[in-house]
């Protein structure tokens, strides 16, 4: 396992390790594919809200996350600058992280640049639209302009605005640098301006246009190339644009291939290489090109494509194929909270919105389930999801906070039937958030999620045992979807509408003997600051900890079958180096031996 941006690593996250309690693990979507870099024999790759790089040497896919130190997950655009080895990352909100890479390429440290995410004075879109370098500067191109980045100071050194006839806003598509010129793509036609230090860029009378329509522009042997509207390719010299040959009239990527008069172009339906020699273009085929975002080669001639269904595809082993990870994004994504079943048979229905809950027996009898007293008692109408607890009861999340039904099977006994709200800090359990899923851990806990994040709460809702949000978290949003949990691992599955991550938790299911305990990790290095786990104990066990001479140094609960330790004393010491016995008491009272730990240098 390769180990990367250790140096820069964010402390609010764990390394992710098989079972270590307290990590996250991603499950984006590596197929929908959207920009790509090639750095000698790496090849980074953004999907929509995943980001890895392919060794072609090793074969081998390495998936980058927040996990790893990166600022964000909405990847916008790459670029690779060979000048200064470093990789600029653009986020959707306008965040930039520069990616510095080693001598074989690999990533050592992220340097994040936050100020134009933090601009109040831009509106609108901060998603980069392309990236293009002249030396150590990059060129960004945005909706709102023209952002250029020193690449060796990391800061932003200028921003270019309002570019368009007599200093009206411009949209910029794409720049190019060709002829001494510069060259931006916009929705007014190209904009060009020389690239020198004595002229002044910010200045819109310092640019001209040179065809007023929307073009798609390349650049290929210091000459510039465009597409007019019908498909036609250019080639502008010396003041002059010289029509090449027909390439089609839906180019949405051209860029240079490896051969120095070729291009690569991109329709989202079909990827070709044009010869500028020959004048004919060949396309590519293979069962893994659906949807071509972008195409690049690499310095043998083998090609990659950037592909919104398939992923990262590539002919470098001859045929062409996907070659980016697998991912688990699927998972849970089919919900199981719409009908339950109690213990009585009685099958609950989440009906449409601002309809309720509906319940049928076992005989066909059918109740509904609204707002009021006497009626439910719910606090709205829109029910969004249900859980049943280990208790039996029925948890209700609306769009209006959670409700809670104490003994379901009562339903069709006649009586009133109504719903409580379960209290926290003098108020209406998330009240004011719509509950948009409740899951239920080994422990009894529950895990709500709602349009601002996760709440896990104790067994009865009576203390907020955690906050997840995607300040404190690798969430990719705080919008959640839905939860799952995974009763026997702890691991929690949280689906999001920009992609699903995991969290391995505290709490699993408890087995009805202490036949399999597991301590872990064990031994345990005197530095660790992660949760040591004792996982197979019975239901809510009591734990004590003593060391070798049998003197207390901490006590704690299970959570279902799991509990953990800081490696501290009950004052909040850490402990010395040395073994250290864990003994647990059941519900009855009896005390078992349960394992010994290891504390080492």
């Amino acid at each position: 396992m390769r180990a990367f941006f250790l140096g820069i690593f964010i402390g609010l996250f764990s390394i992710p390790c098989s079972g270590q309690i307290g990590t996250w693990r991603t499950h984006f979507s590596y197929l929908n594919a959207k920009d790509l870099a090639i750095v000698n024999t790496h090849i980074y790759c953004a999907t929509e809200n995943g980001f890895f790089y392919f060794d072609k040497q090793a074969q081998e896919a390495i998936k980058l996350s927040k996990l790893d130190g990166l600022s964000e997950n909405q990847i916008t655009k790459l670029a690779y600058n060979s000048d200064t080895k470093k990789l600029l990352i653009a986020y959707q909100t306008g965040m930039i992280d520069l990616l510095s890479l080693d001598n074989q390429d690999e990533p050592t440290q992220i340097s994040p640049i936050s100020l134009l995410r933090d601009a109040n004075g831009i509106l609108g879109s901060k998603a980069a639209n392309h990236i293009a370098f002249k030396n150590s500067m990059a060129y960004l191109a945005y909706d709102f302009g023209l952002v250029v980045l020193d690449l060796t100071k990391q800061e932003i050194k200028e921003t270019y605005q309002n570019l368009g006839e007599n200093g009206a806003s411009l949209s910029v598509y794409k720049t190019v640098f060709a002829n001494d010129s510069i060259y931006l793509s916009t929705p007014i036609g190209i904009r060009v301006a020389r690239a020198s230090a004595t002229i002044n860029l910010q200045y819109y009378g310092n640019w001209k246009t040179l065809f007023t329509k929307h073009t798609t522009i390349a650049e290929n042997n210091n000459e510039l190339y465009w597409i007019d509207g019908t498909g036609l390719l250019y080639q502008y010299a010396k003041g002059i644009s010289t029509p090449i040959t027909q390439v089609g009239s839906a180019i949405s990527s051209i860029e240079k291939g490896s051969d120095a008069n070729s291009f690569l172009l991109c329709t989202g339906q079909s990827s070709s290489i044009l010869s500028l020699t020959t004048q004919n273009s060949t396309l590519l085929l293979g069962n893994t090109i659906k949807q071509p975002q972008k195409a690049l080669q690499d310095n043998q001639g083998k090609t990659w494509i950037a592909d919104k269904q398939m992923g990262l595809v590539s002919n470098f082993t001859g045929v062409f194929k996907s070659v980016s990870p697998s991912s688990l994004d699927t998972l849970y994504s089919v919900r199981k909270d719409s009908i339950l079943t109690d213990e009585e048979g009685n099958k609950w229905i989440r009906q449409g919105s601002g309809q309720g809950l509906m319940v049928i027996s076992p005989k066909n009898q059918v109740v509904y389930l609204y707002t009021g007293k006497g009626a439910g008692n719910l606090p709205s109408n829109t029910v969004k999801s249900m859980c049943l607890d280990k208790n039996g009861q029925l948890w209700v999340g609306t769009d209006k906070g959670v409700a809670v039904f104490d003994y379901p099977p009562s339903v069709f006994t006649g009586k009133t039937f109504d719903a409580y709200t379960p209290i926290f800090e003098k108020r209406r359990l998330l009240g004011t958030e719509t509950i948009t899923s409740i899951a239920i851990d080994g422990g009894n806990r529950k895990w709500i999620g709602t349009k601002n994040g996760i709440f896990l709460f104790t067994s009865d809702a009576s203390e907020l045992v955690s906050n997840f949000t995607i300040s404190n978290t690798p969430l990719p949003s705080n919008e959640i979807s839905y939860i799952g949990v995974a009763g026997n691992t702890g691991e929690v599955y949280i689906r999001t509408n920009k992609g699903m991550v995991s969290y391995t938790g505290t709490a699993t299911e408890a087995p009805s003997e202490q036949t399999n305990v597991k301590v872990f990790p064990n031994p345990v290095k005197s530095d660790f600051t992660g949760l040591i786990g004792i996982e197979g104990l019975t239901e809510n066990a009591y734990l004590k900890i003593t060391d070798a001479t049998g003197f207390l140094v901490y006590e704690t609960r299970a959570n279902g079958g799991t509990a953990v330790w800081n490696a501290r004393t009950l004052s909040g010491n850490k402990v010395a180096t040395g073994i250290y016995f864990i003994f647990s008491m059941n519900a009855k009272g009896e005390d078992t031996l349960v394992s010994k730990i290891a504390i080492i240098q």
